[in-house]
């Protein structure tokens, strides 16, 4: 998981010598690339129509933060950037959901994400803070093989970049084949915040070998022409 972005720090000034128009000002980024490691239980009760999770997460985050200089002329603007090295430190976080299964083809769920709040170390003796957030979702089950679902953030949640807020919606599709052995998913998410995002496109597939499971899915930003990626190794018993 990565979150942060890049921000004006302060007024930026512009300058007339007649030929040329000159920019100066500041442009700050701030960072955060996540790597966690989670244990999760689960229960189910009333006949599986009702169920209960917790999940319990290391996370390792590594923290960037600077500021680079932009200067220049109108036709030849250049940024110099000077972000420094990533700051490591380790936090402990809890995710805590329940799920709602009226039938065998409907499901229903709600989930509360770093209820604790974890904290880590920025350069400069900063700190970054993932606050908690509250997202919510459907899954539809047409037939065995095919999942539809639809989710949410219920929580309009902070960035890292100042004013900037989150609140995704996202649609996907996931397509099993050969016994769950493989997984196809297509999909994609809009940041609701954000009235000039587009729709994000994803893609994912997935392995299932036992209680093995491997997931790889990736996205690209289209506006941004940014690409997206994640992964994760699983066992389930």
């Amino acid at each position: 998981m990565a979150t942060g972005g890049a921000f004006l720090r302060g007024p930026v000034g512009f300058t007339n010598n007649g030929a040329n128009l000159s920019v100066n000002g500041q442009l700050a980024m701030n960072g955060l690339e996540a790597r966690q490691a989670a244990l999760s239980y689960a229960y189910a009760f009333l006949d599986r129509m009702f169920s209960i999770g917790v999940t319990g997460k290391v996370i390792q985050g590594a923290a960037y933060s600077g500021a680079t200089n932009i200067r220049g002329a109108s036709d030849d603007v250049r940024v110099f950037e000077d972000i420094g090295r990533a700051k490591i430190s380790t936090a402990l976080a809890v995710d805590v959901g329940a799920m709602f299964r009226p039938s065998s083809w409907l499901r229903m769920g709600i989930v509360a994400k770093d209820i604790n709040a974890p904290t880590f170390d920025a350069p400069n003796g900063d700190k970054f803070k993932l606050l908690p957030q509250v997202r919510t979702g459907i899954a539809v089950n047409p037939y065995n093989s095919l999942t539809l679902t639809a989710d949410v953030d219920i929580t309009k949640n902070n960035t890292l970049v100042p004013g900037l807020q989150s609140q995704l919606l996202s649609l996907g599709a996931e397509q099993t084949i050969l016994s769950e052995l493989l997984s196809f998913r297509l999909g994609a998410f809009k940041n609701m915040q954000d009235a000039k995002t587009p729709f994000i496109p994803t893609a994912g597939f997935g392995l299932r070998v036992l209680a093995l499971r491997i997931d790889i899915a990736g996205g690209y930003d289209f506006r941004d022409q940014a690409a997206l990626a994640s992964g994760s190794i699983a066992l389930t018993f």
